[in-house]
């Protein structure tokens, strides 16, 4: 299976049992580094989803990722910040099911999955798409 270069964790990693997490972790150190390319950091439904839970928003959230050495350092500071943990894990738990649209494509994107015909049919339009769509959302979407 052939995962695309820069890209970040899967959807499915977690971090203590919180989903999404690692992959924003990941997209915040990409956003650093000037790699970010065509992933939203804060302005995806998912990201803002995730940091409401948190309670936190973008740039504070950059901000510990970038004091912090891992993700144990990242988790760490947002336990200080406080939140909680059971409504994170039912958020975790229900992931799949409320982003089922969204998995596949993900998955499919970034090469977890091999495509069949009407997959690379699909993939060819969605790369098309990519560029400008990530360019539209950060103009018109704030990052919270």
């Amino acid at each position: 299976m052939s995962v695309a270069a820069h890209c970040p964790r899967r959807w499915s990693e977690a971090v203590d049992g919180i989903v999404w997490l690692p992959r924003m972790i990941d997209k915040a150190r990409m956003q650093q580094q000037g790699q970010l390319g065509i992933y939203l950091l804060g302005h995806s439904p998912v990201d803002a989803s995730l940091m409401k839970r948190l309670n936190v928003t973008t740039a504070e959230f950059e901000t510990i990722v970038k004091a912090s050495a891992d993700d144990a350092a990242v988790l760490a500071a947002l336990r200080q910040r406080g939140f909680d943990q059971a409504r994170m894990q039912r958020w975790s738990e229900r992931f799949p099911r409320t982003f089922r649209w969204f998995i596949p494509i993900w998955d499919l994107d970034e090469g977890y999955v091999k495509p069949n015909l009407m997959n690379r049919a699909g993939l060819l339009l969605i790369r098309a798409l990519e560029w400008p769509t990530s360019a539209l959302v950060r103009t018109f979407r704030r990052a919270p």
